[in-house]
């Protein structure tokens, strides 16, 4: 046995030491206490999963697919979510591919392709993937249009006759219209559309089982449908998918995006020159060309969020240590950044707290009508399930979120009610003040 040969079976053997002894730390015990605590609590309905060279490692699934009155349906490891913008790391990487093919390259203008879009003939293939184009956003600036079916034209008439926000490479501003017209180009330079591009280029050649695009809401029979809560967990209307191919219309699953950054980190889909410019980031900006990046401690992140009016997302991957945290929900009354930081402080051995998980008659004594001489206004405290509910008389009721056993919040309204048990009293914190109520006998 040569001195090489025996260099790399030491080798191998180290990566497998690191790699058993990362996931016996992960105390996956206390990770499943997180989880069905946000699920106990509405806050989170989805899945997710943490991977190492793409393979799970971890996965939890909580809340529901669908909820019906009669009969809710479980979510589970097959169940696909809508993805968001990390749908725009899959359209950056196919327009890689046409870069490495030779079909465009990343100095092709607009032009070629668009030309009724302002600046066409100064905007370049490159500036729209870094979000540097100054183009529109024709998701976020018309968010009631976007919910209604458009055709193509109109959805290109919407980007073209808005002014853009300023001259192509001068600054950086998100720009899901730069990626449309991205989606489109894949359209045009290959003759296909976006999902058969998608299927041939990206799904069929890493076997992604579980990914499609281009199809109408709740159109999948393992599709998730999005939710908000409010007292209980009410269905949304969701952007319609079939306006934003390329940009944020993906379905998938965390097996599945873990599998394609998996991929695309170790040169899969693009070669490593592709791969490069996809994370370059010039200066403080966090955008490249189709990744994101994201501090955790003294590590680098990449990858991508996504959020729709129902489903957030998030996909990155620590390449030095080939490991990948993937959230896909449906249902989100928390947030999304503390989901990814608590997988984050798990795997790598970092502190982190279980949500306080209250039962059901832990709230028995604080239920009832409550008045106060500094506020006109009556509020009554009733329950769902293990959520505490305030409801302001003459105003819409809204559920609360347990910080201690007798403090619960709302940050949407800036309040937070703070109960004494013994005195049945409650002090309302609002913008700086402190009201005093007492139950009404």
């Amino acid at each position: 046995m040569n001195y090489q040969r025996i260099s790399l079976i030491i080798a191998f053997l180290l990566t497998l030491i690191a790699y058993y002894s990362e996931a016996q730390n992960l105390n996956k015990a206390k990770l499943d206490s997180f989880f069905n605590a946000v699920s106990a609590n509405n806050q989170v309905m989805g899945s997710v999963l943490i991977a190492k060279g793409g393979k799970p490692i971890y996965q939890k699934v909580v809340g529901y697919s669908q909820i019906a009155a009669d009969k809710p349906v479980s979510a589970t490891l097959q169940t696909q979510y809508r993805i968001g913008s990390i749908s725009k790391t899959f359209t950056a990487v196919m327009i890689f591919q046409l870069i490495e093919e030779k079909k465009i390259s990343l100095d092709s203008k607009l032009s070629m392709f668009f030309p009724e879009m302002p600046n066409a003939d100064r905007i370049t293939i490159a500036q729209l993937l870094s979000h540097t184009s100054g183009l529109s956003d024709h998701v976020n600036e018309n968010m009631e249009w976007i919910k209604a079916p458009h055709t193509k034209a109109e959805l290109l008439d919407k980007i073209a006759r808005v002014k853009p926000h300023f001259e192509p490479g001068t600054k950086q501003q998100y720009s899901n219209g730069g990626f449309l017209l991205l989606g489109y180009i894949i359209e045009k330079v290959t003759g296909k559309s976006y999902q058969a591009a998608l299927q041939k280029r990206i799904i069929d050649k890493i076997g992604l089982k579980s990914t499609i695009s281009s199809t109408k809401n709740s159109s999948q029979p393992l599709e998730a449908s999005p939710y908000v809560f409010n007292v209980s967990w009410i269905p949304v209307e969701d952007i319609y998918f079939p306006n934003t191919i390329g940009v944020g219309d993906i379905l998938s699953t965390p097996q599945d995006l873990s599998i394609f950054i998996d991929a695309l980190v170790h040169g899969k889909l693009v070669s490593t020159q592709s791969y490069h410019l996809m994370k370059t980031f010039t200066g403080k900006n966090t955008m490249g060309m189709g990744l994101l990046s994201a501090p955790f401690y003294k590590k680098i992140l990449l990858g991508h969020n996504g959020g729709t009016y129902g489903s957030y997302s998030a996909m990155y991957v620590n390449p030095d240590d080939d490991v990948s945290f993937i959230i896909t929900t449906n249902g989100m009354n928390y947030p999304l950044n503390n989901v990814l930081i608590t997988l984050l402080q798990a795997y790598y051995g970092h502190p982190y707290q279980i949500p306080l998980q209250l039962k059901e008659n832990d709230l028995d004594e604080l239920l009832g009508n409550y008045q106060s001489e500094e506020m006109p206004l009556k509020i009554l405290i009733t329950k769902s399930g293990t959520t505490l509910v305030a409801q302001a008389i003459g105003q819409p009721a809204f559920s609360l979120d347990a910080v201690t056993r007798n403090d619960f919040k709302q940050d949407q309204f800036d309040v937070l009610l703070k109960f004494d048990r013994i005195k049945h009293e409650m002090t309302l914190v609002q913008g700086g003040k402190n009201y005093r109520y007492v139950i009404i006998r």
